[in-house]
């Protein structure tokens, strides 16, 4: 598989309301940006698995706006052990370690995965 489909297939699980990581096969290591290789052992031989969607924030930062609102932009640590970055929404409510799950949201006629404190 090729990076660029591995990126189409992650917007076509986005669409069906699943969250995708990738497995290596060779060395069992598990990650989420979408590549054709693993990043730990450099194997070609990689599966696209699914996550039920929960973890916790790992790291998190709050990117204020002008009005004085902002974002919740994090790190979040999947239960399947991979961690991807994401918004994370009710942000009044996040902190570190706390329990998230996934949510999707179509922004231009995609959807993508984001988080709220679970």
């Amino acid at each position: 598989m090729r990076d660029d489909e591995i990126r189409e297939s992650y917007f076509k699980y986005f669409n069906q309301e699943k969250l995708p990581f990738i497995q290596c096969k060779n060395c069992g290591h598990r990650f989420y940006y979408p590549r054709a290789f693993c990043p730990k052992c450099g194997s070609s031989d990689v599966e696209v698995r699914f996550s039920k969607g929960q973890g916790k924030i790992f790291a998190m930062t709050k990117i204020y706006r002008k009005d004085g609102s902002y974002v919740v932009y994090g790190i979040v640590e999947l239960d399947e052990g991979f961690r991807m970055y994401s918004n994370i929404i009710e942000g009044n409510q996040a902190d570190i370690a706390k329990r998230v799950e996934v949510i999707f949201k179509e922004i231009n006629g995609k959807k993508y995965p984001l988080f709220k404190v679970a």
